[in-house]
């Protein structure tokens, strides 16, 4: 298994690395040739198919926690199959519904042509998700690892088409993402081919299976689209307030924090299926020794702030208060890497799908409250950020907790000292802004290694004797 595993997941670090030129593509040279304006559009999209999964309600989360753990060969694929075909005709459905309802409420154009395309890309995103769900539930993580790949890799090539050609529109980059998301599709439905087009079995009982699937993992489809909108609700509130173009500068400072999500997303999907076949025991080492190594190697992010600074400065001029706002957003790749590689992985492992709902739903209540007052109050829009920032500390926070009593393990000392990191770091970048502020932040962080020395050889020890995922 340790070797599928490892297998898994290089080939989705090799579909990350692609998301992450991808990502470099959209976030430095997109912003810089397109114009703050119709950037800004092109963010707006991204935000809104952010939560197109909402929309299988619940059926993908369903099929993934049900399978989850088996062999693709020995999957009633006439079944599966019978509910696939059902599913489409719902997208179908529910995309046509969205761009209607979108349509109507808007009055700006540009925003009525976002919710067309959305609405399409809702239902190829959900179609691809379903086949790709049985992938990874089924530990084949390659064949979406590989969709993925597609995707993105037909992105980068025509978005640098459209970028020699000087493009200066959003519009042919919005339908670029959307054709893209149709190859992948076209991809899984080879690769599911056994399934799509397997022969109709009972309808009745098909309907029967796609009901059972929402119930299940309507709490988890539920759980995510929350989870996303701990963050998302401060970004509507400053579209709101401050209007498509303070949105569009804030919308880059968080592509800059996903260029270090990427790769522990795709570590989290790897992780899944191998962790449900793994004993009780087990699992507690790997949560255990996985929680010390993202402690202790997460924080380097804060420290390479400075250079960032400089660097994205220099190439982004117009884009400086984008900057500013980075530095407050990067403690997120910190607790949010450890919530989605981490905390919400067992979360599903123990089929504890329902309690992460309710942490998820806690704290997007505390973000709705903050960012309220912070924007509506206040009026100050690096209070809206500092406090999506305080509620995804916050869910980290208290998740870490729950696990750690479920594991019968203590947070122990490193907790608390990465907090202190935090505002160190805080302190330091929020009154000085050169190179000192960069050697002062390494020296926090050395330090902060220093005192958490066990840990670190701890880990150093069980990576050199490849301990992890191992059985």
């Amino acid at each position: 298994m340790r070797k599928k595993f490892i297998s898994n997941l290089l080939v989705a670090f090799l579909s990350q690395g692609v998301s992450l030129a991808m990502s470099l593509l959209m976030s430095l040279l997109l912003p810089k040739l397109l114009g703050v304006n119709q950037y800004s559009y092109s963010q707006l999209f991204v935000f809104y198919i952010g939560y197109v999964g909402f929309f299988h309600f619940g059926v993908n989360d369903g099929i993934y926690l049900r399978l989850g753990g088996k062999d693709f060969n020995t999957l009633d694929k006439r079944k599966l199959g019978t509910e696939y075909k059902l599913f489409i005709l719902f997208e179908l459905l529910i995309g046509l519904l969205v761009s209607a309802i979108g349509v109507a409420v808007s009055d700006d154009p540009s925003r009525k042509i976002i919710f067309i395309v959305a609405g399409v890309y809702l239902i190829l995103n959900n179609l691809t998700l379903y086949l790709g769900y049985i992938f990874q539930a089924v530990n084949e993580t390659k064949w979406f690892s590989i969709s993925v790949m597609i995707d993105r890799i037909f992105v980068i090539v025509f978005i640098t088409l459209l970028l020699l050609f000087k493009q200066d529109s959003y519009l042919p980059f919005i339908i670029t993402y959307t054709v893209s998301k149709a190859i992948a599709l076209l991809y899984c439905t080879y690769k599911g081919r056994s399934i799509v087009f397997s022969k109709l079995s009972n309808i009745r009982h098909a309907i029967s299976d796609m009901w059972a699937d929402a119930s299940v993992g309507i709490k988890l489809t539920i759980s995510n689209i929350v989870a996303m909108l701990v963050l998302g609700v401060g970004r509507m509130i400053i579209d709101k307030i401050w209007g498509i173009e303070s949105f569009g500068k804030v919308s880059l400072s968080f592509s800059l924090t996903n260029f270090f999500l990427v790769f522990i997303q795709q570590v989290s999907m790897v992780m899944f299926p191998a962790l449900r076949k793994i004993e009780g025991e087990k699992q507690k080492d790997i949560f255990v020794t996985l929680r010390s190594g993202i402690n202790m190697i997460a924080p380097v992010i804060l420290v390479l702030y400075i250079p960032m600074q400089y660097l994205l400065g220099l190439w982004l001029p117009q884009y400086q208060e984008s900057l500013y706002y980075l530095a407050f957003l990067l403690p997120i790749c910190i607790f949010d890497g450890k919530m989605q590689m981490l905390f919400t992985t067992y979360f599903k492992v123990l089929r504890k799908e329902k309690l992460l709902m309710y942490i998820n739903m806690s704290c997007l209540a505390i973000s709705a409250i903050l960012c309220s007052i912070s924007g509506f109050v206040v009026h100050n829009m690096t209070a809206v950020v500092a406090s999506m920032v305080i509620a995804v500390i916050s869910r980290s926070i208290i998740s870490d907790v729950i696990l750690a009593k479920e594991f019968g393990t203590r947070l122990g000392k490193e907790f608390i000292f990465e907090l202190l990191l935090i505002v160190v770091y805080i302190s330091i970048v929020s009154i000085l802004s050169s190179w000192t502020a960069f050697a002062l932040v390494a020296l926090a962080y050395l330090i902060y290694l220093v005192v958490n020395r066990k840990e670190v050889m701890a880990l150093i020890d069980n990576i050199r004797h490849g301990r992890l995922m191992k059985s």
